[in-house]
């Protein structure tokens, strides 16, 4: 067999079996999901912080609780919000009662962090897992110096 000829069943060959490269990365929306499950906290470096302590409650049943504290104890809630969550494609979708949804893809997850791209505006932003609030600091006008206590 010439050189030609082999390079010719080499290349046919080769041509037959799909590239492991080209291959598109696939996320497992079932791990990711079982990652999520769990609470999490918004903390202050994350990109979308606004100075509220809130924690957001993923279950394992697909519900979901996004809960503001006035406190950064968080032992007095100023808002609470109940929806619906899953995964899909390796996006988190939270589905509100009124029909709206947010979508934001999962850049990483990690067993302690998550990091979030907002489908909408492209914001990446990242929550911690606690039970706890994150170390934060609301935002309080300063007491009077002649205030009494």
């Amino acid at each position: 067999m010439t050189k030609l000829a082999m390079a010719c069943v080499a290349a046919g060959a080769m041509c037959g079996q799909p590239s492991q490269a080209a291959a598109p990365t696939k996320k497992d929306d079932a791990a990711l999901s079982a990652m999520l499950v769990g609470t999490w906290v918004n903390p202050p470096d994350s990109a979308d912080y606004e100075g509220v302590p809130s924690k957001e409650v993923f279950n394992a049943d697909g519900t979901y609780t996004y809960t503001e504290f006035e406190d950064n104890a968080c032992s007095r809630v100023s808002a609470a919000i109940s929806s619906k969550w899953y995964v899909w494609d390796g996006t988190l979708v939270v589905e509100f009662p009124e029909g709206k949804s947010l979508k934001d893809e999962i850049v990483n997850m990690a067993p302690k962090k998550m990091v979030l791209r907002s489908v909408e505006d492209s914001l990446v932003y990242h929550r911690v897992r606690s039970e706890k609030c994150a170390n934060t600091s609301i935002k309080t006008k300063p007491m009077p110096a002649n205030a009494s206590h």
